[in-house]
């Protein structure tokens, strides 16, 4: 029995290390895909952190990345870290303020979806007065 052990935890292995090797191919093959397919205009992240807008990507080699509005910089296509989508491109740029809720995009459903009691808090606010409105009623 423990001369089958062995043999049996050596496969194991091999097939743990096999899969292992097989998905981090596959990550690497998509990730020069996306390297290759970026376009002119396309906001990407590099692996420095850095945002920026692609301005120049005729070369297979490199691409001419805009960080600051007039600054141009060259950098090496394995370099690029992910293409930023189109709905969060706003947010890469230096100065986005995020912006704040419309008091008229809440419904009573959104409350209701929470366990929130609308009325009961309407009541209570109304049956309780502030210790602010006690003080001045109490000087009178």
């Amino acid at each position: 029995m423990e001369s089958l052990l062995f043999p049996l935890l050596l496969a194991m292995l091999a097939v743990f290390m096999f899969m292992t090797m097989r998905k981090q191919k596959k990550r690497m093959s998509e990730m020069q895909e996306m390297q290759s397919a970026v376009a002119t205009g396309t906001r990407v992240q590099l692996t420095s952190g850095l945002f920026g807008t692609v301005i120049d990507a005729t070369s297979s080699d490199t691409v001419d990345v805009e960080i600051a509005t007039g600054v141009v910089t060259r950098w090496n296509r394995l370099a690029i870290m992910r293409v930023v989508p189109t709905d969060e491109a706003a947010a890469t740029y230096a100065g986005y303020i995020e912006p704040e809720a419309d008091p008229d995009d809440f419904d009573a459903d959104d409350f209701e979806a929470e366990g929130i009691d609308l009325e009961k808090n309407v009541d209570d606010a109304d049956a309780a007065p502030d210790t602010a409105d006690q003080k001045r009623d109490g000087d009178k």
